[in-house]
């Protein structure tokens, strides 16, 4: 305890505090205002309270900061969720709108081509190894799909079902070389068949074989589908003859064809199901 009375804090302590004294009797003496005493008791505590109303202001701030990180967090989260089911009206609108198109492209076949039973059909996925010859769509034996039925769209012959699953089908294109279809040249009557070959397949081009050596078929002609072997109806549109060759035996002629429909990009399709004079018997399909 004399330790206490003798340090240097007991001092600063003793002489304010004689100084606080000193200066309140003389304003007792003196009969004059507390003002001198409450300036020098407000110079003494203004530090303390200015370091309060400083850890006050940090604490509300801080928690201020928490309650609007909590809010702008519900925001985020109901805009997320805005986000999402714009999202998803976005894709069902999508959706719908190429369905309708889809309906628009199939009653256009159907207008110029009233006898055909039609079923659309979108494409799901394409063989890397085989993009040219074959893809599949996202119908099959549920839909009444079955093996050897053109598959076509507004622009033309695209291939024929080949492996028919339950809701999938396989598709081979008109570029596979096992695929040969009857053909009729438009301008002159001509008959020939259309077949994929290995060099022009991948050009996107089909080969035309047995075309009379007396033809005065051209580039610019317009192929369809003779219809003579009951597995491709007539008059669908196939392609447009690019150049006219005679054939090594000298017998015939030979043309390359560009298909109207691209069957490496074609996304929707139309499976013909029934036409007239339709040979159900699959085992016409490699002379059709």
């Amino acid at each position: 305890m004399r330790e206490f009375f003798r340090s240097l804090q007991f001092k600063i302590f003793a002489a304010i505090a004689l100084v606080l004294i000193g200066l309140m009797l003389r304003s007792a003496l003196s009969g004059g205002s507390s003002t001198i005493t409450a300036s020098v008791f407000g110079t003494v505590v203004s530090p303390f309270q200015q370091l309060s109303s400083t850890v006050s202001d940090f604490f509300y701030g801080a928690f201020s900061n928490i309650a609007s990180a909590g809010q702008l967090r519900a925001e985020n989260d109901t805009l997320k969720k805005q986000l999402s089911d714009l999202r998803s009206q976005l894709v069902n609108y999508n959706q719908m709108q190429q369905e309708n198109e889809q309906y628009q492209k199939m009653y256009s076949i159907s207008k110029e081509n009233p006898d055909l039973k039609l079923a659309p059909a979108r494409v799901i996925s394409r063989d890397p190894g085989q993009w040219y010859s074959a893809f599949t769509i996202n119908k099959g034996s549920v839909d009444g799909i079955q093996p050897y039925e053109p598959v076509i769209t507004p622009d033309g012959l695209v291939g024929e079902t080949t492996q028919v699953m339950a809701t999938t089908t396989v598709v081979t294109t008109i570029l596979d070389p096992t695929v040969k279809v009857s053909i009729v040249v438009s301008e002159t009557g001509d008959l020939g068949l259309a077949h994929g070959d290995r060099d022009l397949s991948a050009k996107g081009l089909l080969a035309i074989d047995y075309l009379p050596k007396d033809s005065a078929v051209a580039g610019g002609n317009i192929i369809v589908t003779a219809g003579r072997a009951g597995v491709f109806p007539p008059n669908l549109k196939v392609g447009l003859v690019q150049q006219v060759k005679t054939q090594n035996s000298g017998i015939t002629l030979y043309a390359v064809c560009k298909p109207l429909a691209d069957p490496t990009t074609v996304k929707d399709v139309t499976v013909v199901t029934n036409f007239t004079g339709k040979n159900v018997d699959t085992s016409a399909a490699s002379s059709k």
